[in-house]
C-alpha cells in the first residue's frame, strides 16, 4: 500500500488523521508507505528477453482510492470555498539491458496536454487510473429583520457545510510496445498518487490518494504489418 495526502484549513480548521492510511482503514502504518506526491515509484519489475520485431502486450492492475473532503465556515455577508483533489497514474515502460534510452509503451508515446487520460507527472506520461477534483462554496448574505417592510435589526448566524467523498476502485490499462528489437530489456512499471487542498476562507479541505494490491500480465505477439496508433 502506498498512499500520499494534502489538507488545508483556516481557523475552524478540523483535526485530521497523522498519516494519509489512516483515511482509509484506520489503522497505523509505518512511515515508509507514505510517499511524496506528484513522482514516480517503481512497483513492478521483470527482465524480458525478445526475439526480433516482437511486440510486447503489457496490462497492469491495481486497486485504487481516492479520499476527499471539503468543509466550509461562513458568516454573514462571508464566502468560505474549499477545494480537494487525489488522484492515481500508472506508467510502463521497457528499459534495454545493453543501455540507452527507454522505451515508453504506446499509446503513452503520444500523449500530450490536450490528450484527455494523459497526465504529466514529474515530466513523465502516465496515464489517469483515477482523479477526483472536490469543490464546495457557501455564501451567505446580510441578514436584516424586517417588520412592517421597515429594517428594525439585524441577524447573526454562521453556516458549516461538510462534504466527504471517499471511493476505491480496481482498474487495469493495456500498454502496447509495437515492434520491440531483438534483446534483453527489463520490464518496468510505475505508479504515483498525487493530491492537493486549498481553502479560501474559513474552512478545511482533505485530498488523498492511495494504491494497494495489484498484477502486471505481460505476453509477447506479433502485430499486423504497419500497425500504428492514430
Amino acid at each position: 500500500m502506498r498512499c500520499t495526502y494534502t489538507t488545508a484549513g483556516g481557523t475552524s480548521a478540523l483535526q485530521t488523521p497523522v498519516n494519509c492510511v489512516n483515511l482509509f482503514n484506520g489503522d497505523p502504518l509505518d512511515p515508509e508507505f507514505e510517499i511524496q506526491g506528484g513522482k514516480w515509484v517503481e512497483i513492478a519489475s521483470k527482465p524480458m528477453k525478445l526475439s526480433n520485431s516482437q511486440s510486447v502486450f503489457v496490462s497492469p492492475s491495481l486497486v485504487s482510492g481516492l479520499y476527499t473532503r471539503t468543509r466550509t465556515k461562513t458568516g454573514v455577508a462571508e464566502t468560505s470555498t474549499a477545494e480537494a483533489m487525489g488522484a492515481v497514474y500508472l506508467r510502463a515502460v521497457l528499459v534495454p539491458a545493453a543501455g540507452g534510452d527507454e522505451i515508453v509503451a504506446a499509446p503513452l508515446n503520444l500523449c500530450q496536454a490536450t490528450i484527455w487520460g494523459c497526465s504529466n507527472v514529474d515530466n513523465k506520461w502516465g496515464v489517469v487510473l483515477d482523479s477526483r477534483i472536490q469543490t464546495l462554496m457557501q455564501s451567505l448574505i446580510e441578514c436584516d429583520v424586517l417588520i412592517d417592510g421597515e429594517v428594525a435589526g439585524s441577524c447573526d448566524f454562521t453556516s458549516t457545510i461538510d462534504l466527504i467523498l471517499k471511493t476505491a476502485s480496481a482498474n487495469t490499462f493495456n500498454f502496447i510496445f509495437p515492434n520491440v528489437g531483438q534483446g534483453t530489456y527489463t520490464l518496468k512499471i510505475y505508479a504515483a498518487v498525487g493530491s492537493g487542498a486549498s481553502v479560501v476562507g474559513d474552512g478545511t479541505a482533505v485530498g488523498a490518494a492511495v494504491f494497494g494490491l495489484g498484477s502486471v500480465t505481460a505476453e509477447t505477439v506479433r502485430l499486423v504489418h504497419g500497425f500504428d496508433f492514430q
